[in-house]
């Protein structure tokens, strides 16, 4: 009998990805990372990897490298720091997804 893990709970496969992006936390002060990347990427959210200090519970939005100024409204779901090299993996869910 298989064991559940969290990879076989999900309701959604994720596929990895490489994908540079801007992160914009909106708070009572603005915080922009420009150098954050999404490593993967399912129909319900994505996985990223960022300088900004994120919680469960916050809105981000997700701004393509580009030409198009579109951003993607999400919301942080769960938050793995890593102190040594200031950097957060974080799972961000996508705001459009919970209203459908």
């Amino acid at each position: 009998m298989e064991a559940n893990t969290r990879a076989n709970l999900r309701r959604w496969e994720r596929q990895p990805a490489t994908i540079p992006i801007s992160l914009v936390l909106r708070g009572e002060d603005l915080k922009v990372d420009n150098s954050a990347t999404i490593l993967d990427f399912s129909f319900r959210g994505v996985g990223v990897l960022t300088t900004l200090a994120l919680f469960p519970g916050e809105r981000v939005s997700i701004i393509a490298k580009g030409e198009s100024s579109d951003d993607i409204r999400t919301r942080v779901v769960w938050v793995r720091q890593d102190v040594s090299n200031r950097l957060s993996v974080a799972g961000l869910e996508f705001l459009h997804a919970l209203e459908a």
